[in-house]
């Protein structure tokens, strides 16, 4: 008797299964949820300038989920926010979102993050070339965005407008900016003095390899020199590694950026890492 109300109070007691539909592991791959939605999170802001939407952060969630956060899957989503043309609450489509956060940055680097209204306000008494240039900054998001410039163009015209000239007064400070901004170090005694003397005589000069007579061959050169490349390969993991790419990581990826000249993959490239996605 006594073992008889001993095996009905365990059978009592007996844990059921409960299975909850839809109700997926937290863990993929051994990386959590949280670190999932961290990475959707972070992709949207360092590419589109803004966190996900509700909809957007789960439907991104589950389709990495779903491919075991693949390199492919990460890259198909990277693209996606970059180029995806289709119609975007907001945003009008990922692809105008991402030009424009791309235009903001640049504007951080060059212009010390100039509004377009505060950029507008340098077209007063302008001359006709002054005008043309500051049009073309004001025109560079829309450019980039149907394809029309790359980034290296893009760049170009932020250093080439009286917005520039004012916060880099006289030709000392503009040699030396321009390296800096795009070039992320100084120039040497002899490229300083070779673009001086283009930018602020008129001679004719040679900088990396090009000859130069003026301030407009003196951008050209430089924001079409392989160093300026390379330059915004280090602008890219600055931007979303904090850190300077490695010697290795810069052989990889600079002879193909040369030549497609697309810093679109340069983000991919970084995006797509476990580093970045901290998996």
């Amino acid at each position: 008797m006594l073992l008889l109300c001993a095996a009905a109070l365990w059978t009592g007691c007996r844990k059921e299964l409960i299975v909850i539909p839809d109700n997926e592991p937290p863990v993929v791959n051994n990386v959590p949820a949280i670190k999932i939605e961290h990475y959707v999170n972070r992709l949207f802001i360092d590419l589109l300038g803004r966190e996900p939407l509700d909809d957007e952060l789960a439907r991104e969630v589950a389709a990495l989920r779903a491919a075991e956060l693949s390199q492919a899957a990460r890259l198909a989503l990277v693209v996606k926010l970059q180029s995806d043309t289709s119609w975007v609450e907001g945003d009008s489509s990922y692809r105008r979102a991402w030009s424009q956060h791309f235009y903001n940055l640049a504007k951080v680097r060059c212009l010390e993050g100039a509004s377009d209204a505060e950029i507008r306000q340098f077209l007063n008494n302008a001359t006709p070339d002054d005008s043309v240039r500051l049009l073309d900054v004001l025109a560079s998001r829309r450019a980039l965005e149907l394809g029309q410039i790359q980034a290296h163009e893009l760049f170009a015209r932020m250093v080439y407008n009286r917005v520039y000239d004012q916060i880099n007064m006289n030709t000392f400070n503009f040699v030396n900016a321009t390296f800096d901004n795009l070039l992320w170090r100084y120039p040497t005694h002899a490229e300083f003095q070779a673009g001086f003397d283009m930018v602020e005589h008129g001679y004719t000069r040679t900088l990396f390899g090009e000859e130069g007579s003026s301030k407009d061959d003196y951008v050209q050169i430089l924001t079409h020199s392989y160093e300026m490349f390379e330059g915004m390969i280090i602008w890219v993991y600055e931007q979303l590694l904090a850190r300077r790419p490695t010697t290795e990581e810069t052989i990889r990826l600079l002879p193909d950026f040369y030549q497609h000249r697309d810093i679109r993959k340069i983000q991919q490239a970084v995006l797509v890492t476990d580093e970045y996605a901290g998996f």
